[in-house]
């Protein structure tokens, strides 16, 4: 019983002088984009050019009542949407960002990539609906 004891004083020893390490360990990689809100990633990622013009596209298609306009918009809004799912989440393409997310030291895209595929099923829908 007493290599027992040996071996889980020893154990118990290692971890409680490991702990004050790994608790002033950072593994965020970038400090100036460290703990940003989802909410202010919408508000910097909907303020782009080209989501602005997609965000006008989509108006075109709600004042025209076309199926084209709605057809192209919500193409173009699917597609940004798995840009930048891939983009924030495929570990091939930028290990730093999605690791950071991972980590919790960024914000994550998530309620950008909703509101991109709500506005792609509303023109999906706007699209696939019987004219009268």
């Amino acid at each position: 019983m007493g290599s027992l004891r040996g071996r889980v004083t020893a154990g118990l020893t290692a971890l409680l002088l490991s702990l004050p390490a790994a608790a002033f360990a950072t593994t965020c990689f970038d400090t100036g984009e460290a703990h940003k809100s989802a909410w202010d990633l919408l508000l910097r990622l909907s303020s782009k050019p080209v989501v602005l013009v997609l965000f006008a596209l989509a108006g075109f298609a709600l004042y025209s009542k076309w199926r084209a306009p709605f057809v192209i918009a919500g193409a173009l809004w699917g597609l940004l949407a798995l840009l930048i799912a891939v983009d924030n989440h495929e570990l091939f393409f930028d290990d730093k960002k999605a690791l950071g997310i991972i980590e919790d030291c960024t914000a994550s895209p998530h309620l950008f990539i909703a509101l991109a595929i709500a506005i792609c099923a509303g023109m999906t829908y706007g699209a696939l609906r019987p004219r009268t």
